[in-house]
């Protein structure tokens, strides 16, 4: 595990990454989307929070850039939109079962120009059995959806073998880790490391948790909408 501040970190497009913080503040004011709603904040919270990712990848060993990427219950578009922005050649999705919210994240899409994105109105659940998208994915990202047993449920039937998931959650995380062991087990995941950063002193110290796919996803997985959340691994 390993500490960093965000002083040293480059950011790729700062004026497309200003820009998306205009144009989600706007969509803000619309539709309850973050409870981020000052530029300083929403930068901070959910641009700098969704790019610290791109940090993880250099420091955990193992992972390496994806070609597609899949961020589950994307609500508001974070981290799928920055990533999207400074990722312009891997090709990014985001899911999730809120309509407004989707649509919400489409206007933001084609106001800033982006190429890369594609966004599907589903539950998990049901989407992970779509030909189309079961094992399709090398990276599949979530941040402030479930507890680690009901994402790996969620997140592992999308990841081709090989593939990785990344979880964004709070310093606090050994109890979820705990709770998690039966799930990686049964899913076919190992625990591939976990990243510590640090925003500022206002927001503190967060992790990025990281699952590598180590088999084939059984056809019993995910099992039907609401069970995984209501009875985990």
């Amino acid at each position: 595990m390993r500490a960093v501040c965000y002083t040293p970190f480059v950011i790729i497009d700062q004026v497309k990454l200003r820009q998306l913080v205009h144009v989600f503040l706007e969509e803000n004011k619309k539709l309850n989307l973050s409870a981020f709603r000052t530029d300083e904040h929403c930068w901070i919270g959910n641009v700098l929070d969704s790019l610290s990712f791109l940090e993880a990848l250099k420091s955990v060993e193992g992972l390496k850039m994806p070609a597609t990427l899949l961020d589950i219950g994307t609500g508001g578009g974070f981290p799928l939109l920055p990533l999207a922005i400074s990722l312009p050649e891997t090709h990014c999705s985001g899911i999730d079962a809120t309509r407004k919210k989707i649509d919400a994240v489409q206007r933001i899409v084609a106001s800033l120009g982006l190429k890369n994105v594609g966004l599907f109105v589903d539950r998990f659940e049901d989407k992970a059995r779509d030909k189309n998208f079961r094992e399709k994915f090398d990276c599949v990202t979530a941040r402030a959806v479930a507890p680690i047993a009901v994402l790996l449920e969620y997140a592992v039937p999308f990841l081709t073998v090989g593939g990785f998931c990344a979880f964004w959650k709070s310093s606090k995380v050994a109890d979820e880790l705990a709770a998690s062991v039966n799930a990686q087990k049964i899913l076919g995941v190992s625990f591939a490391g976990t990243y510590e950063y640090d925003l500022s002193s206002d927001f503190g110290k967060r992790l990025i948790v990281f699952f590598r796919k180590t088999k084939t996803t059984s056809s019993e997985y995910p099992r039907k909408v609401g069970i995984p959340k209501a009875k985990p691994l």
